[in-house]
């Protein structure tokens, strides 16, 4: 209940000095960050440009598509033997559509050329990320997850999107596949980390992956105030020397990573969607 109500404290104040917080934001001239603004203010129009309703539109149809679906998923490769349906992850775990615009919009304005998602979970996310990478040839999305059945079910959606040179799901634990992952020396520079939402998993692949990332680059982190552990990682992250700026979302949390010197504020809380 403290925690709802703080939630809700915090959002409000927020949304009451939204416009002030923009003002400076924008003031920064920042190429990177007002693409991220830009993004911001785009995702929760109910009109868009015909190509990218298209788009969302289809994305949209998918996940249509998984509510309606009842197979069972199992995690036995975790060792658990509880089960759900493919509808109920759906409902539960995929990013709700204003924040898988967000993705899109970030993707298609940073014109992002290789894209990291952690947590490929239905393919929701992804889909929306690949529709924005599949105008340039040249961009791929790579996307991990543990569960086989959601690897499956992702990848039929992502191959009726784009070829499969535009994308990889890499299957299995992060603690195989992390490492294996970074031996590839991987330059990503948009990052969407929504797995395992941990502290000490999530501040890994923070420093994991910092050495490699293009200069710059748009880190997205999920849940960042749902357990005191994901506050603790965020705060480490965001005061992280790499990070020039960073965006609180409540939800979302946002670090430009780019090898310019901070000018003025270098961290700003807004409010998008509950």
């Amino acid at each position: 209940m403290i925690h709802k109500l703080h939630k809700h404290a915090t959002i409000l104040q927020r949304r009451m000095g939204q416009p002030a917080t923009l003002r400076r934001m924008r003031a920064l001239r920042h190429p990177v960050m007002d693409v991220v603004l830009d993004s911001l203010e785009a995702a929760p129009r109910t009109e868009q440009p015909p190509a990218r309703q298209a788009a969302f539109d289809r994305c949209e149809a998918y996940r249509a598509e998984l509510l309606g679906n009842h197979e069972t998923v199992d995690y036995t490769v975790f060792n658990l033997s509880e089960t759900a349906t493919v509808s109920s992850v759906c409902q539960q775990a995929s990013s709700p559509p204003t924040w898988a615009r967000f993705l899109y919009l970030l993707a298609d304005g940073l014109a992002a050329e290789r894209v990291l998602e952690m947590g490929t979970n239905l393919g929701v996310s992804g889909s929306y990320l690949l529709e924005a990478l599949k105008q340039r040839p040249g961009a791929t999305l790579t996307t991990m997850d543990g569960v086989p059945k959601y690897v499956a079910i992702s990848g039929r959606q992502f191959a009726r999107i784009t070829s499969p040179d535009q994308f990889e799901i890499i299957e299995g634990n992060y603690d195989h596949t992390f490492p294996r992952l970074l031996e590839r020396q991987p330059d990503f520079d948009l990052l969407f980390i929504d797995g395992n939402h941990r502290h000490d998993p999530t501040l890994q692949y923070f420093h994991g992956l910092l050495p490699t990332v293009r200069r710059p680059s748009v880190w997205v982190f999920d849940d960042i105030n749902w357990t005191p552990g994901m506050v603790k990682a965020w705060d480490t992250i965001r005061n992280h020397p790499a990070v020039t700026y960073s965006i609180d979302l409540w939800k979302l949390g946002i670090v430009i990573v780019d090898d310019s010197e901070p000018v003025g504020e270098r961290h700003f809380g807004l409010h998008l969607a509950y």
